[in-house]
């Protein structure tokens, strides 16, 4: 992951690209509810649009690093609360719903964690909301970007350079079943049809072999 040396010569992770980083200097405004999974320019940038913020993250090192570029910058640091830990045990304790403005998911990017820090962040941000998912060309990020893609609820606005999504909320948000799922239907309907097929056949050739491979499962 990229990282940027502060004007206190302080290095810490950039955690988002620099189109993100403009994207939230224009968008954001004072007394907005913001979220992110991990934390850096992407804290600053929350701090300096005086947002109300939140930022999880298991590196105590960053924290400290934010909190003295924060104070250096002279940024309210009031307005922020950080969260030491990972998001996958942080973000269910978190209470609200449908009370963000934007969120950021910029944590771990290994499986399934771009997910389930969705699966959690989602409900909790408003309707018109704004979603930021990093690093949508790892696949990871890109499974979680192909989804809402066609899930209903979500409008996919734009990619920045290839890496970074900007997405809406554009309903209530539901924990759909795979059979609503319009990506995971398009994906599984081929494997599920070739299974049928060879099943099909087998049983023709050797019935009693399937049902006796039927029964040990």
């Amino acid at each position: 992951m990229d990282q940027s040396k502060g004007r206190t010569g302080e290095r810490f992770q950039w955690e988002t690209g620099n189109l993100a980083l403009t994207w939230l200097q224009l968008h954001l405004r004072p007394g907005m509810h913001t979220l992110e999974t991990g934390c850096g320019q992407s804290t600053l940038a929350c701090l300096q649009a005086g947002c109300i913020h939140e930022a999880i993250t298991p590196s105590a090192d960053e924290i400290a690093s934010i909190q003295r570029v924060a104070d250096q910058r002279g940024l309210d640091l009031s307005l922020v609360r950080f969260h030491h830990g990972f998001s996958q045990d942080i973000l269910p304790h978190l209470k609200g719903h449908e009370d963000l403005d934007v969120a950021i998911i910029d944590g771990s990017h290994g499986f399934p964690l771009p997910g389930v820090d969705w699966l959690y962040m989602a409900p909790r941000l408003k309707v018109g909301g704004k979603m930021l998912i990093d690093d949508v060309d790892l696949w990871t990020g890109k499974i979680l970007l192909d989804v809402l893609r066609r899930e209903p609820g979500w409008r996919v606005n734009k990619v920045l350079h290839g890496r970074t999504a900007i997405v809406t909320k554009i309903a209530p948000f539901v924990a759909r079943d795979w059979r609503q799922q319009p990506t995971v239907v398009a994906r599984s309907w081929l494997p599920q049809a070739w299974r049928k097929f060879i099943t099909s056949v087998q049983m023709l050739v050797d019935p009693m072999e399937v049902t006796a491979a039927n029964d040990r499962s």
